[in-house]
Protein backbone atom coordinates (compact mmCIF):
# COMPACT_ATOMS: atom_id res chain seq x y z
CA UNK A 1 0.00 0.00 0.00
CA UNK A 2 1.33 3.38 -1.16
CA UNK A 3 1.31 6.15 1.64
CA UNK A 4 1.14 9.66 1.17
CA UNK A 5 2.35 12.21 2.75
CA UNK A 6 -0.74 13.89 4.11
CA UNK A 7 -0.99 10.44 5.46
CA UNK A 8 2.19 9.98 7.02
CA UNK A 9 2.00 13.47 8.20
CA UNK A 10 -1.29 12.38 10.13
CA UNK A 11 0.95 10.00 12.33
CA UNK A 12 3.56 11.99 13.87
CA UNK A 13 3.86 10.95 17.30
CA UNK A 14 3.15 7.02 16.25
CA UNK A 15 5.86 4.73 16.90
CA UNK A 16 8.40 3.73 14.53
CA UNK A 17 9.30 -0.13 14.10
CA UNK A 18 11.50 -2.33 12.42
CA UNK A 19 10.84 -5.30 10.31
CA UNK A 20 10.56 -7.38 13.75
CA UNK A 21 8.63 -5.07 15.79
CA UNK A 22 11.51 -3.90 17.62
CA UNK A 23 10.68 0.25 18.47
CA UNK A 24 13.28 2.45 17.16
CA UNK A 25 11.80 5.78 18.29
CA UNK A 26 9.07 8.25 17.63
CA UNK A 27 8.03 9.58 14.51
CA UNK A 28 8.62 13.12 14.43
CA UNK A 29 8.57 14.58 10.56
CA UNK A 30 8.59 13.86 7.15
CA UNK A 31 11.47 14.78 4.63
CA UNK A 32 10.18 14.52 0.91
CA UNK A 33 11.61 14.86 -2.13
CA UNK A 34 11.35 18.70 -3.34
CA UNK A 35 11.03 18.18 -6.61
CA UNK A 36 8.54 15.23 -7.05
CA UNK A 37 6.73 15.72 -3.31
CA UNK A 38 7.80 11.97 -2.54
CA UNK A 39 8.44 11.19 1.22
CA UNK A 40 11.78 9.68 1.05
CA UNK A 41 12.98 10.22 4.86
CA UNK A 42 11.07 9.95 8.47
CA UNK A 43 13.06 12.26 11.23
CA UNK A 44 12.71 9.72 14.60
CA UNK A 45 13.20 10.82 17.96
CA UNK A 46 14.86 8.30 19.77
CA UNK A 47 16.77 8.57 22.96
CA UNK A 48 15.49 9.19 26.56
CA UNK A 49 13.78 12.10 27.94
CA UNK A 50 16.36 14.98 28.45
CA UNK A 51 18.86 13.04 26.17
CA UNK A 52 16.58 13.10 22.82
CA UNK A 53 18.35 12.98 19.01
CA UNK A 54 16.86 12.61 15.47
CA UNK A 55 17.70 9.71 13.07
CA UNK A 56 16.73 9.72 9.64
CA UNK A 57 15.31 6.64 8.52
CA UNK A 58 14.53 5.90 4.94
CA UNK A 59 11.00 5.51 4.20
CA UNK A 60 11.17 3.04 0.72
CA UNK A 61 9.07 -0.24 1.69
CA UNK A 62 7.32 1.47 4.84
CA UNK A 63 4.03 0.82 5.64
CA UNK A 64 1.75 1.79 8.32
CA UNK A 65 0.11 -0.30 10.84
CA UNK A 66 -2.74 -0.07 13.65
CA UNK A 67 -0.69 2.16 15.60
CA UNK A 68 2.82 2.59 14.37
CA UNK A 69 4.96 2.79 11.12
CA UNK A 70 7.29 -0.17 10.22
CA UNK A 71 10.52 0.63 8.39
CA UNK A 72 12.16 -1.64 6.18
CA UNK A 73 15.76 -1.16 7.79
CA UNK A 74 17.01 -2.63 11.33
CA UNK A 75 17.21 -0.60 14.45
CA UNK A 76 20.73 -1.47 14.42
CA UNK A 77 21.52 0.12 11.23
CA UNK A 78 19.06 3.11 12.60
CA UNK A 79 21.05 3.06 15.73
CA UNK A 80 24.55 3.66 13.82
CA UNK A 81 22.82 6.18 11.65
CA UNK A 82 24.23 9.94 11.39
CA UNK A 83 21.85 11.65 14.53
CA UNK A 84 20.91 15.31 14.51
CA UNK A 85 19.55 17.76 17.72
CA UNK A 86 15.96 17.82 17.92
CA UNK A 87 15.87 21.47 16.17
CA UNK A 88 18.45 20.94 13.95
CA UNK A 89 18.06 21.24 10.33
CA UNK A 90 19.99 19.38 8.08
CA UNK A 91 22.58 20.45 6.65
CA UNK A 92 23.69 20.61 2.85
CA UNK A 93 26.43 18.17 3.48
CA UNK A 94 24.22 16.19 5.57
CA UNK A 95 22.56 14.61 2.31
CA UNK A 96 24.99 12.14 0.71
CA UNK A 97 26.33 11.35 4.39
CA UNK A 98 22.54 9.85 5.24
CA UNK A 99 22.20 8.31 1.59
CA UNK A 100 25.83 6.93 2.16
CA UNK A 101 24.92 5.38 5.72
CA UNK A 102 21.53 3.25 4.08
CA UNK A 103 23.51 2.29 0.89
CA UNK A 104 21.44 4.33 -1.15
CA UNK A 105 22.10 6.02 -4.25
CA UNK A 106 22.73 10.13 -3.97
CA UNK A 107 22.60 12.82 -6.59
CA UNK A 108 21.84 16.78 -6.04
CA UNK A 109 18.73 18.30 -6.78
CA UNK A 110 18.96 20.77 -9.53
CA UNK A 111 17.33 23.33 -7.24
CA UNK A 112 18.85 26.70 -6.63
CA UNK A 113 19.99 26.22 -3.08
CA UNK A 114 21.00 22.28 -4.10
CA UNK A 115 18.84 20.74 -1.66
CA UNK A 116 16.85 17.90 -2.12
CA UNK A 117 15.12 17.19 1.00
CA UNK A 118 12.25 18.87 2.35
CA UNK A 119 10.93 19.07 6.03
CA UNK A 120 7.30 18.26 5.98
Amino acid sequence: MAILVQDLNQWKGAAVVDATDQKIGTLASVYVDAATDEWLFAAVETGLPGFKKVVVVPLDQAAVGRHDVRVAVTKEVVKAAPEFGTDEELGPDDEPRIYAHYGLAYTPADTPSGRRLARR
